[in-house]
Formats: C-alpha cells, structure tokens, sequence
C-alpha cells in the first residue's frame, strides 16, 4: 500500500507533491545519484528493450538487493519532473509487440525521469512504446508530476494503457482510478468548515470533516488525501510547504502493526518512508518509518556531468538532535 498527494500550487508558484512506500516486508531502500550520460536500463530481460542514456539527472528512490539492479519507486529529475509507482493489484500489462518498441515496467522510472521534462512530453512517449510486465507479480500503476503542478497517471487495464491528466495528484492502490474518482463523489458534501454541532455549550471542533473515512484501505486512503489537500493554509516559505505536505502524509500513513496479513506468520503493511518533492525548487526530502528526522537533497548543487552514480541507504542514523545542553545555565 502507498498513498501519493500533491499540494495546490502556491501564490508564489511552489509545486510540492509527496507519497508514502508502504511494504509488507523491510525494503532494502536507497537513495541514488543518477548523473547525466547513463546507459540504462539496467534491468534486463528476455525480451528485447529500447536503450537509452539518460539526458537528465535525477535523485531515484528504491530497492537495491546484492548484484540487482536498483529497482526505483520514486525520484525527481534536474528539470522538476517527478515519477512514482504505486501498487495496483488489477493491473494487467500488455503482452509483448515485436513490432513496436518495448520497456519492461520496471524500467519506467528511470525512461521517465532521465529522458523528459515535463508531463506532456511523458504521455507522448508513452504511446510510441509497448510497456510490459517482468514478471506477474509485478503489479503497478505511476503518477508524474511537474513544475506546471499538473499530474499525469498511467494504468494498465485489461492490457491497455490508460493515461489521465489531472491537477488533483492523488493516488492510492486498489481499485483503479475510474472507481476512486466515483466513489470520491459520494464525499462531495464533506467540509473543512465545522458544522453548527454543540458540546458542552460550544461548536464541536474538527465536525466539518465528520463522515470522512479513517480506515487505512486505499479508497479510503483517497478520500483523505483529496479532501486534506484542499487546506486552507497558505505557507509563507519552503519549512511551511514541506511541513504541510508533511502533515497531511501523516494521517495517511501505515503505523508497523497495523494492518495485519492473514496467514501463520504475522506479517504487515507499513510506510517504511516518504519522500517529499518540491518541484519548483528541486529538492527531494524523505524521512523513514522509524526516524522523522527530515533529510534533503538539493539538486541544483549537484554536478550532473560526473561520471559516475553515487548512493546512500534511506535510513539515515542521526533521528534526533540532542538540545539538552542549550538549558545549562552560563
């Protein structure tokens, strides 16, 4: 389960998306430097591939396993445009077209982020390729985001794909967009203004989001991140905006625990980390399921034209800083 929200674009034109990884297993997650000039992709297969080197660079979030290749579910590249894939179980992907060029799914990340800069240019590249599975289980529907604050969503039902564009950006899991987007009509009378409900003599606070779902299932999932997005906070600066989206990410995300799998060994869903974007300014945030500690990546003080790709691990040690000291006395 992932939960993915953008922020409305700001007076002062910031465009701020961010989403949640949720996982039911420990990821081994980082985060890589990807510079201009790559060969990719780096997944291969048995079936033949379009190759590339990549003409921007980006910051990818993803799962690096021993002698794998990185296998990215998030990232941002040096021209604001953002790429994520989120589960999506109903997914079926086209079969492969000898005919037509073809990328394996798992290799959409990294077409996306190193070769466009804007979401239009994504969905026309999109047709002129066959996108298919690796493997069965590998089950996912993306979001692109740009510096416009416009989305761009990609599905792929009953071996079609299906592009949307939207200045809502948000996305969940299960069911597909089409049904989320009818089910979100049915919370169309939900308010961020209170009602007239009286305790104690005086209006209940928070009544203005009463009947809103709280459950942690996708469609519900969705509705909260549609309806909190609407704030009416307006930030002042960068601390504001990353802290809003912040806010909001954390009613949506999956406490370890929680959300419990069936079976003889307990297992369960939870936000391993969320990265935060801000497109305007090219920055990449991201913090961990046990370190709220916000970290940052300033693209615009990286040198792309490096030869070589540079990674971390997403769990960073310092989760705290000790202040302790600043109650001495003098």
């Amino acid at each position: 389960m992932c939960t993915y929200i953008s922020i409305p674009k700001q007076s002062n034109g910031t465009v701020i998306t961010a989403r949640t990884e949720d996982w039911l297993i420990k990821l081994p997650s980082i985060v890589n430097f990807v510079p201009c000039g790559q060969s990719f992709p780096e997944i291969k297969g048995y079936v033949p591939q379009i190759h590339w080197e990549n003409k921007y660079g980006f910051i990818g979030s993803g799962c690096k396993y021993e002698r794998m290749p990185i296998n990215y579910f998030d990232g941002l590249n040096e021209a604001g445009l953002s790429a994520a894939s989120l589960w999506l179980g109903c997914s079926k992907f086209p079969e492969p077209k000898l005919d037509t060029p073809m990328l394996y799914n798992s290799n959409l990340l990294p077409y996306v982020l190193g070769n466009f800069k804007n979401i239009h240019e994504v969905e026309a590249a999109l047709t002129k390729v066959t996108i298919i599975s690796v493997n069965p289980g590998n089950l996912q529907h993306y979001i692109f985001s740009d510096t416009s604050g416009k989305h761009l969503i990609v599905e792929f039902i009953n071996e079609k794909m299906r592009t949307y564009t939207t200045e809502m950006g948000v996305l969940t899991n299960d069911p597909q967009l089409d049904w989320q987007r009818t089910n979100l009509s049915l919370y169309e009378n939900l308010s961020l203004e209170n009602n007239p409900n009286l305790f104690c003599g005086a209006e209940l606070s928070g009544s203005g989001q009463l009947g809103i779902p709280g459950d942690p299932t996708p469609q519900s999932r969705f509705i909260r991140a549609a309806f909190l997005r609407q704030t009416a906070f307006q930030p002042q600066n960068t601390q504001e905006a990353i802290g809003i989206a912040r806010q909001i990410l954390q009613t949506l995300a999956i406490p370890s625990g929680t959300v419990l799998n069936n079976g003889s060994i307990t297992i369960y869903d939870w936000t391993q980390w969320s990265a935060f974007r801000d497109h305007t300014n090219r920055s990449y945030y991201f913090n961990t399921d046990f370190n709220s500690k916000i970290y940052c990546i300033h693209l615009n003080k990286l040198d792309f034209d490096v030869s070589k790709q540079r990674r971390i691990n997403i769990d960073q040690p310092d989760w705290y800083e000790d202040i302790s000291k600043t109650f001495e006395s003098s």
